[in-house]
């Protein structure tokens, strides 16, 4: 079970869409969202009080989740230092990301000895290639009325 409420974690997200998850969350359960956490450059904003981890922390926030589906569904460098800080200070964390949590060394060895959980809500059972604008092979069909 995913504790509640949540500190939604928008990360270096560059607009809304890339933060479709923790609008999910703040649009379907506003009652679990207590506030938003954003890194510098974050071009997304959920509307909600951006806060610290220790402001969150002090408001109940029992679960940090990251709110983030950004491009090839990876746990970015730039956001561990937060996310192992979070961990640290009891947090559990939450991802639908394509990259796992328990696949990340150093986040389960953080776990480990804070006693925290991280949560994997989407465990994909295929590898999504990302587009990256090199001709692929085969025959196409254009669709009518295109």
């Amino acid at each position: 079970m995913i504790e509640t409420p949540y500190l939604l974690f928008l990360g270096d997200a560059p607009d809304q869409l890339a933060a479709k998850v923790a609008i999910g969350i703040r649009d379907w359960r506003p009652e679990n969202s207590v506030g938003q956490l954003s890194l510098p450059g974050c071009g997304a904003d959920l509307g909600l009080t951006e806060m610290t981890l220790q402001e969150a922390k002090a408001a109940g926030a029992k679960t940090l989740v990251i709110g983030v589906a950004n491009r090839g569904g990876i746990i970015s460098q730039a956001w561990k230092d937060v996310l192992i800080e979070a961990i640290e200070m009891g947090y559990d964390l939450a991802s639908g990301l394509h990259n796992l949590l328990r696949d990340e060394g150093d986040l389960v060895a953080a776990a480990q000895v804070a006693g925290t959980t991280l949560h994997d809500v989407r465990v994909p059972t295929v590898g999504y290639p990302i587009a990256n604008g090199i001709k692929r092979t085969g025959k196409r069909c254009l669709a009518v009325g295109t």
